[in-house]
């Protein structure tokens, strides 16, 4: 059960007007999730690791940089993916065999919010055609460096539209910022983004998962979740609320927000989502890292993944989501000369299968130093999934 009065607190926040209801909802939605995880679960099956495309095949580099955005499987495989500080639209035969990369989106200009970078990990077509990408964007300018030298950002989700079927997009502007602002001489990764898209299984909505990056009330970075109403128009700026305590009332631009997954327990951040419907298994399916930051050796850790990886988890209706299972072992984040696995996404082989391509992007050695440092490439596995004791191996 959730804490009945920070439900309530949340509740009478929405009587009120301007600072007010700000506070209130802001004590409301930082209290924990305490309640029981979703008992759905599954065994996963894995396959060996391959290589998708290796660094620098069509040109790519550093790739994919977040989730697929999945256009069509059959009979031509096309994706839109994020490589460097721009996004492609990737085509060919099957996933082990894409031929073609065409840049179609890249960063803004200086002043913009989208001056430093510009992944699409997102997408869904309309009734009418247009084609509408999300991706995550950041500002740079101004912004700290990590310790990996990797520049610092302001993030948030931003939208796309296209009507030549993904070879072009027009930028919309931002739909999901986070509820803290810019703050130059602050942390390298603030505001929120690294989201994927999917619509709600009646129809009426389009979800967006995002991670959250302002770590209120020690929180962490984890996962949260915004929908549009697309039976009422087009998911642009103005039609995204927050999830927020069990009720989507929160604006998406700079609105309180609750996780609905996240590794707080570990301790460790959740991160980097993909969430797709499964008919066979009749559950949303989500694939995302987990961090565990203390077992870094840079962190004082003893330098071996334990805990993070890549992992899974389940939900009946996109919002109460299983325990988190995980499928790799690997690090999470970035650091000169170590393994590196993230930016994991499911793609299906077809509709109502149980089999599907695990893609994330990996390498053994995360550097630009060659020949013994890579940056990360795209990879996958085969995985199979099926009614079971919920052992992933």
């Amino acid at each position: 059960m959730r804490p009945s009065w920070s439900v309530g607190l949340a509740i009478q926040a929405l009587s009120y007007n301007g600072p007010v209801r700000k506070a209130l909802t802001l004590l409301a939605c930082v209290v924990p999730w305490t309640g029981a995880a979703l008992a759905v679960d599954y065994d996963v099956i894995t396959g060996k690791q391959v290589t998708l495309l290796g660094s620098g095949a069509l040109g790519l580099r550093e790739f994919p940089d977040g989730a697929l955005a999945v256009l069509s499987v059959r009979p031509t495989m096309r994706l839109l993916v994020s490589s460097g500080v721009s996004s492609f639209l990737l085509e060919g035969s099957r996933l082990d065999s894409l031929r073609k990369a065409q840049c179609v989106l890249k960063p803004g200009k200086r002043g913009e919010f989208d001056n430093g970078y510009t992944g699409i990990s997102g997408a869904w077509k309309a009734a009418d055609g247009k084609l509408y990408a999300f991706y995550h964007a950041e500002d740079q300018e101004g912004m700290t460096r990590f310790d990996n030298s990797v520049p610092g950002y302001y993030g948030c989700a931003a939208a796309a539209v296209s009507v030549d079927n993904g070879r072009s997009f027009t930028k919309l502007g931002p739909v999901v910022t986070s509820a803290q602002g810019k703050d130059p001489g602050g942390r390298a990764d603030q505001g929120c983004g690294e989201l994927c898209v999917v619509p709600e299984r009646g129809g009426k909505y389009l979800y967006m998962y995002y991670v959250d990056h302002s770590r209120l009330d020690g929180r962490g970075v984890q996962i949260f979740l915004a929908r549009s109403a697309i039976v009422e128009g087009p998911p642009v700026k103005g039609s995204w609320k927050k999830y927020c305590h069990g009720v989507f009332r929160e604006d998406g631009l700079g609105g309180m927000d609750t996780p609905v997954v996240t590794a707080r327990d570990i301790p460790a951040d959740a991160t980097f989502p993909h969430v797709t419907w499964s008919g066979a298994l009749s559950s949303y399916v989500m694939v995302f890292n987990v961090v565990a930051y203390l077992e870094h050796p840079e962190a004082g850790g003893e330098g071996r993944a334990e805990r993070s990886g890549i992992h899974v988890a389940y939900s009946r209706d996109g919002i109460s989501w299983s325990k988190p299972r995980q499928l790799i072992k690997a690090f999470s984040i970035p650091f000169k000369g170590r393994e590196l696995a993230w930016h994991p996404s499911l793609v299906w082989d077809k509709e109502g299968s149980l089999a599907a391509w695990l893609v994330y992007s990996y390498t053994p050695s995360w550097g630009y130093e060659a020949p013994k440092e890579s940056p990360h490439y795209m990879v996958g596995r085969r995985v199979k999934f099926a009614r079971g004791a919920g052992k992933g191996r």
